[in-house]
C-alpha cells in the first residue's frame, strides 16, 4: 500500500469518525431539547395549576365574605323588622281599650303573691280599685302591675313591658321562622 492509499484510508476513517461523532452531536443535542422542552413543559403546567389554585382561593375568599356581608345585612334587616313588631305591640297594648285593660289587671293581681302593688298613672284606679289599700304608688310602664313585699327587696314584675319582653325573647327564633322561613344566605361562584 501506497503512501497515498494509506493517507485516503486514514482520511476516510477520519471522515466516517467525525461523521458518527456528528451523528451522536445531534442526537444528544436533540435528547437535550427534549428534555429542555419537557422541563419548562412542566414548569409552565405547575405555574398554570399554582395560578389556577390561587384564583380558586380568591374566588373562595370572596364568596365567603360576600356571604358574610349578605347573611349581616338579612339578620339586621330581620332584626329591624323584629323590632317595629315590637315597638307596634307596645303601641297596641299602650292603647287597649278600658275594659280588657281591666280583665287583664284582674288576672295579674290574682297571681301576686306579694303585699304592695304598683301600676302606671292610667291604671291607677283600676288597681286601687282591685288591691284597696295595698295600692303603693306610680312606676313608669306601659300598664300591668309590679309587686314588691314589704322589705322592697323581692319583686314580682308583672308589667305589660317586662312581659312582652319576656315573650318576646322566649320565642325570638320561632318568630324568626314565622316571620322570615329558612333562607339560604349568599350565591355558589362558578369559577369554584
Amino acid at each position: 500500500m501506497g503512501v497515498d492509499s494509506v493517507s485516503n484510508a486514514v482520511i476516510q476513517d477520519a471522515k466516517k469518525i467525525a461523521k458518527e461523532y456528528d451523528i451522536r452531536l445531534a442526537e444528544t443535542r436533540r435528547s437535550k431539547l427534549n428534555e429542555i422542552n419537557e422541563t419548562m413543559e412542566k414548569l409552565k403546567q405547575k405555574k398554570k395549576d399554582a395560578l389556577k389554585e390561587k384564583i380558586s382561593l380568591l374566588a373562595k375568599t370572596e364568596t365567603s365574605r360576600t356571604n358574610l356581608e349578605i347573611k349581616r345585612k338579612r339578620l339586621r334587616m330581620e332584626h329591624d323588622i323584629l323590632e317595629e313588631i315590637l315597638i307596634e305591640v307596645k303601641k297596641k297594648l299602650g292603647e287597649l281599650d278600658p275594659e280588657k285593660r281591666e280583665k287583664l289587671l284582674i288576672k295579674l293581681t290574682s297571681v301576686a303573691t306579694l303585699e304592695y302593688f304598683f301600676s302606671n298613672k292610667m291604671d291607677e284606679d283600676i288597681v286601687k280599685k282591685i288591691v284597696k289599700d295595698k295600692y303603693k304608688g306610680n312606676i313608669n310602664c306601659l300598664g300591668g302591675i309590679l309587686i314588691e313585699d314589704n322589705s322592697g327587696r323581692i319583686r314580682e314584675d308583672f308589667t305589660f313591658d317586662s312581659l312582652i319582653n319576656s315573650v318576646f325573647n322566649d320565642n325570638l327564633k320561632n318568630l324568626r321562622d314565622i316571620l322570615f322561613g329558612e333562607v339560604e344566605y349568599g350565591f355558589q361562584c362558578s369559577i369554584l
